[in-house]
């Protein structure tokens, strides 16, 4: 099987669409949770014991996010990992 870096499909026939959709939702969920928290980026990154700059990648939507990622965002905002993919969360 040959993937074409023009395909409108990522891996596993998901529309490119919904993964943006869905990175946007993480996103936004993330930086409600940081300011609700009322923690800087820094603060934030620190809680996850990830690097700033790849916890500023995720708040923005520009990084594909690993499952330990998530778990680590999760567990530093003390949520069910799920609740980061809810809208309105």
């Amino acid at each position: 099987m040959v993937f074409s870096l023009n395909s409108c499909y990522d891996f596993y026939g998901v529309p490119k669409h919904r993964i943006n959709q869905t990175q946007d939702l993480l996103a936004g969920n993330v930086r409600r949770l940081r300011e609700k928290m009322r923690w800087t980026q820094e603060q934030a990154a620190d809680a996850m014991e990830i690097a700033t700059r790849h916890y500023q990648k995720i708040e923005a939507g520009d990084v594909n996010v690993t499952v330990a990622t998530l778990v680590r965002v999760a567990k530093a905002f003390d949520v069910d990992v799920k609740a980061l993919f809810e809208e309105g969360a």
